[in-house]
């Protein structure tokens, strides 16, 4: 029998709507149960739940892991399927009619959670319900990121159940063609900004690949889809990411393209650029090329990646093992103060969201948060939510569930995944889809002593003035920051009218938010 691993998990989809609210419904009864334990059937009426999902839709009600919950909890759900494309559409026809669901485990964003707060759309939840009966899942939230509330909190409130992608808090990481490394003389990956210069000029000069040409460059980057993370491992070394908020030495908060840190690296950018080990290319590169690049021996370094993008099943792993390349993952580079550094999107997003009716019924509201505790952090909850039936969609192999090539009952008909938004978000349910070495793969290139990652100091934070000020802000800096890549503008005067011109643009007002918001937050 063949088999393969799968991780269930939900993509992130970017969304903006207007919806019409009114009324509500499924209020039920309000009283509070002192218990966390899951209702004994037979005793009381079952709960009705409505549960709306924009993916991972069941072919047919009363499917088996939906009579699962039901049987556990005492509940009796409503399934609302919307079409993933669609599903937008298809909720503001829900509300404008006078129905929300109890359950919204959408794709929303944080500006949607805005919209439906301030329409009365969805609930307020008290963190300490939160707390109370899903112990054991704040516990492992908290562990990737003790900011996981920041996501939810609005007005003062907190609008929903955190979720977080544990990958997202680990950084991305350079990785070596490692031919071309032991061509040079190189044993291993270079480890600081001194090494790494020296690599690139190698790469670009010895002739790395043997050809007798000189067509080979250092590296290239990311310049025409995502300047974000263009060089991100040189401007992690000087401990700033320009797209990001920052805390400052001074205790206030910064913004990364405007530091001098930034300037420092664009200054040793530009040096590499005029030495001519950058691709000249780099200012129309996307990701796609640079992938390219690497795997057809033109450059020597791709440092778009992240730990399972690199490891030998991930996709640039798998990519240049077919190629014949041996892919060296390296760490992240020790900068100027001698510290390492790692650039990450941040954990953090958004909440599952309930239903405003729940902010009334206390009794749906616990049942809902212990379906949740159950699914995400209980064995038999998770594997039978998240991959099935044992032995019919998956077997464990250890502790890996590895999925059954044409099983005997599709994860579809079965409702695996509708039922549990956490799956694949939870960081001690990991061993199940990963195995026991690309476990320890990522904790080799990511779990590293001294190691800081660096995350958005206002990730996932409703701002009024990014909203305002972003395009045109954004704009300014890609333009400079190409600019003063190809020497066409200097890290001098030119930096400090760039700096000047942003704080102009905008800028300022959203450092000014940023800081009420962080002090907000302190207190």
């Amino acid at each position: 029998m063949k088999t393969k691993s799968w991780l269930t998990g939900m993509a992130a989809l970017l969304l903006s709507t207007s919806l019409l609210a009114s009324g509500c419904s499924n209020n039920g009864n309000n009283s509070t149960s002192s218990s966390n334990t899951p209702a004994n059937p037979g005793t009381e009426a079952p709960i009705e739940i409505t549960w709306a999902n924009n993916w991972n839709a069941p072919e047919a009600d009363n499917n088996y892991v939906q009579k699962f919950i039901e049987q556990k909890f005492n509940v009796k759900i409503k399934n609302v399927k919307f079409e993933t494309a669609t599903w937008k559409e298809q909720l503001g026809v829900m509300l404008a009619s006078g129905n929300i669901p109890d359950v919204l485990a959408v794709d929303g964003t944080v500006g949607d959670m805005v919209q439906w707060a301030d329409q009365g759309v969805i609930a307020s939840i008290p963190v300490e319900d939160i707390k109370t009966y899903m112990p054991k899942y704040v516990a492992d939230v908290e562990s990737i990121d003790p900011k996981a509330w920041d996501a939810g909190s609005y007005n003062g409130k907190n609008w929903g159940v955190p979720k977080v992608w544990s990958n997202g808090s680990t950084g991305f990481m350079p990785a070596y063609n490692g031919q071309w490394l032991k061509a040079i003389g190189y044993s291993e990956a270079p480890k600081d900004l001194t090494e790494l210069e020296d690599v690139l000029t190698k790469f670009t000069n010895d002739d790395p690949d043997g050809n007798g040409k000189k067509d080979t460059f250092g590296m290239s980057g990311r310049g025409k889809d995502a300047q974000m993370q263009m060089f991100n491992p040189i401007f992690a070394a000087y401990g700033v990411n320009p797209f990001q908020f920052k805390l400052g030495a001074d205790g206030k908060v910064e913004y990364g393209a405007i530091t001098e840190e930034a300037r420092q690296g664009l200054a040793l950018l530009n040096k590499w650029y005029e030495a001519g080990i950058i691709d000249p290319e780099f200012v129309t590169d996307d990701n796609g090329s640079i992938q390219n690049k690497f795997i057809s021996l033109r450059t020597g370094m791709f440092d778009t990646g992240m730990w399972h993008h690199l490891y030998k099943d991930g996709y640039f792993g798998q990519v240049a093992t077919d190629k014949g390349i041996e892919l060296v993952p390296g760490t992240p580079l020790t900068g100027p103060d001698g510290k390492k550094y790692a650039f990450s999107n941040g954990a953090l997003q958004p909440p599952i969201f309930f239903g405003v009716q729940l902010e009334k019924d206390d009794k749906k509201r616990q049942r809902i948060l212990e379906i949740l505790e159950y699914a995400a952090t209980d064995a038999e909850g998770y594997l039978t939510t998240t991959f099935g039936k044992e032995g019919v969609t998956y077997n464990l192999e250890g502790d890996l569930a590895v999925a059954i090539e044409n099983p005997a009952e599709t994860l579809a008909a079965l409702g695996v995944g509708f039922y549990n938004p956490l799956g694949g978000k939870v960081e001690a349910m990991t061993k199940y889809h990963f195995s026991a070495d690309k476990i320890a793969f990522r904790d080799k290139y990511t779990k590293i002593d001294g190691l800081t990652v660096l995350t958005d100091l206002m990730q996932s934070t409703v701002m009024t003035t990014k909203a305002q000020y972003e395009t045109i802000l954004t704009t300014l800096q890609t333009q400079f920051y190409i600019k003063a890549i190809t020497g066409e503008a200097d890290t001098d005067k030119a930096f400090d009218d760039f700096k000047a011109q942003w704080l102009k643009s905008g800028g300022q007002a959203e450092l000014d938010e940023a800081q009420k918001i962080y002090e907000e937050r302190s207190k």
